[in-house]
């Protein structure tokens, strides 16, 4: 066999036990319905300790598509270790090294992101969406009540995980391109005018109709810019040294 048939294979063999695992781990999934709601209602159990669904088949699609997203978001570590696996044989020994912090610093700050998302901000997100909430006698003519809907509130936490979570993947995406010199901190610096009007249009698109709000969160955006570019001149700043300390020594 070449070496052509033999990597051929191993792909082979590598996507057959990915897509064993994601069987078994989505037929788990659909038969744990209760420790599901459980978990995904946790951040709301103070607000709302019942969901409704308004058509027949609305709670089954709801725990299918649950069911389908966490399969993925637990097979994901799965498939980085396999592609990590497969092409580590063919790096160099600081490749290799280089390559296996990056993946731990990786997976180490996906599982404090999640932490952070579940136990703190989504819970703070649902707070305040609560706070709209009226009731009658307190000098409200008409009361308005929340009753928790199971598709809205899924669709709901998993578009706030998906965003936070690639939000929160920038710092480490950034880092990654410079220390691989695929982006170099000078194109950003040179470009702030441009990511100042990029943060106003972004914050446009995202609030509503608020000049406030608007400048609040585009402030915020421009500062997360400003860290990026302060990271940059940090590592930058630490390369150098290093180099000069290695000349130094010989």
């Amino acid at each position: 066999m070449t070496h052509f048939t033999l990597h051929m294979y191993e792909i082979k063999v590598r996507i057959m036990y990915l897509l064993f695992s994601g069987l078994c781990t989505f037929c788990i999934l659909c038969n744990s319905q209760n420790q599901l709601v459980y978990i995904v209602g946790k951040p709301f159990l103070e607000h709302q300790q019942t969901f409704i669904f308004l058509e027949l088949t609305e709670a089954f699609y709801t725990f299918l598509r649950l069911s389908s997203v966490l399969t993925l978001f637990l097979l994901f570590p799965a498939l980085v270790y396999h592609i990590w696996s497969f092409f580590i044989p063919s790096w160099y020994q600081v490749e290799r090294k280089r390559m296996t912090r990056h993946c731990f610093a990786f997976f180490c700050l996906l599982v404090v992101e999640v932490l952070l998302i579940y136990s703190v901000i989504v819970p703070e997100i649902f707070n305040f969406f609560i706070g709209f909430e009226m009731a009658a006698g307190t000098g409200q003519c008409l009361s308005v009540e929340f009753s928790a809907r199971i598709e809205s509130y899924v669709l709901l936490l998993l578009r706030s995980f998906v965003f936070l979570i690639l939000f929160f993947q920038i710092p480490f995406l950034t880092v990654f391109l410079y220390s691989r010199k695929i982006f170099h901190v000078s194109s950003l610096y040179s470009s702030r005018k441009s990511l100042a009007l990029f943060s106003l249009l972004l914050s446009a698109l995202i609030v509503p109709p608020d000049v406030l709000t608007q400048f609040f969160l585009a402030f915020l955006f421009f500062f997360f810019f400003e860290f990026l570019i302060f990271l940059g001149i940090f590592l930058d700043e630490s390369e150098r040294s290093s180099l000069g300390h290695s000349r130094d020594c010989c």
